[in-house]
């Protein structure tokens, strides 16, 4: 390949990695951020990660920098359960509630791989440079090692599939975007990481470049999208679950649900289990006999909401009352009486359903 030629894709590589750095930083600087931001902030510092790793191997930085080129591959091995985190919580809410909308099942080999890292930099300088210039030259054990992290990301990705099988459809996704763009992150991360391997195989560089080079086009695309449009990816999140309710085959069928309604409703208006804290999907559909698909689908299709604005709205229109009839009452004793766990929760969600804190209600209604 021509030397100008060569420098061109080693400096959009150079690029690509400051991208991710900065995009990890755009998504850490929210000042309200989701499960879903952090597990972008993640991918995104991740790909970063791995092009510059990718390029110090390229450009011979291995007698030097070998711990850096090491961090290649815990950081390879947390890309699967990250992109399986979005995945999940594009599709369910449920999964944003926890920190990044993954169970600990899915840190077990990620974590495994990072404390080996650990010990890799107790590891002599020289003693790791000689191991990578061994890997450079032919196959040795630091190989295994690479097949390792790209067989959990090959698990992973094969679990979106299955678990998107219903949007990739040809008819679907003729005709919903947000499924050609669920396809193109799945294609794209497969087409990136299968052009990477091949390095394992033929020990030839450019391999390395071609891969970084399609990150950075990842990361630029992602970048141009976020400019363009500022909620892009929770509207993704919005209309990938519109869709997949659109599609899924439904749950419900075969049921009574007017009756599945009511008891809902009961449940909530006369049993007010709306004021357990610990209130959950699954919780609540153990109550009412459904599993917690099926009272998903009740919620969403006969109320026209999620679970978790289905649940506040009960709690905030008691706080209401209550900060009217008990004008002496503590705000956050009103706020845990109706079921929420802390103040920031209850604030936020009585902002987002009256469009005043709970403070400004009550002292727009203490004259009425």
């Amino acid at each position: 390949m021509d030397f100008s030629v060569l420098w061109v894709f080693i400096s959009f590589s150079v690029f690509g990695t400051y991208l991710g750095f900065l995009l990890c930083l755009g998504q850490c600087i929210l000042e309200r951020k989701t499960s879903l931001n952090r597990l972008l902030a993640i991918l995104f510092i991740c790909l970063g990660i791995l092009q510059g790793t990718g390029l110090c191997l390229v450009l011979g930085f291995h007698s030097f920098l070998p711990k850096i080129i090491i961090l290649h591959i815990p950081v390879l091995a947390t890309v699967g359960p990250v992109l399986y985190g979005i995945h999940k919580i594009i599709q369910d809410s449920e999964f944003e509630k926890s920190l990044l909308g993954l169970g600990r099942k899915h840190f077990i080999l990620p974590g495994l791989f990072w404390v080996w890292y650990g010990n890799i930099l107790m590891t002599e300088t020289r003693e790791l440079s000689d191991s990578i210039r061994i890997f450079i030259s032919k196959n040795s054990l630091l190989d295994f090692v690479f097949y390792i992290p790209l067989l959990i990301l090959g698990a992973y990705i094969s679990a979106l599939f299955r678990g998107s099988r219903i949007l990739f459809k040809s008819s679907v996704l003729k005709e919903e975007w947000t499924a050609r763009v669920l396809l193109y992150i799945i294609l794209a991360t497969i087409t990136n990481h299968t052009v990477g391997a091949l390095y394992l195989f033929h020990k030839d560089p450019i391999f390395l470049l071609a891969s970084a080079d399609m990150m950075a086009l990842s990361l630029c695309i992602a970048y141009l999208i976020g400019r363009r449009y500022p909620a892009y990816f929770q509207n993704l999140q919005e209309v990938a679950r519109e869709t997949l309710h659109k599609y899924n085959r439904s749950l419900l069928i075969g049921m009574d649900l007017e009756t599945l309604r009511n008891n809902l409703i009961q449940s909530m208006e006369k049993e007010k289990l709306y004021k357990e804290e610990d209130l959950s999907l699954t919780n609540l559909a153990e109550e009412l006999a459904l599993t917690p698909h099926q009272l998903s689908e009740l919620i969403n299709k006969e109320m026209g909401k999620n679970f978790s604005i289905f649940v506040n709205e009960y709690r905030i229109k008691e706080a209401c009352e209550l900060l009217k009839m008990e004008p002496e009452r503590s705000i956050l004793d009103i706020g845990y009486e109706v079921g929420f766990r802390s103040k920031t929760a209850f604030h936020r969600a009585f902002l987002k359903q009256t469009g005043l804190t709970p403070s400004e209600y009550r002292e727009k209604n203490s004259h009425l």
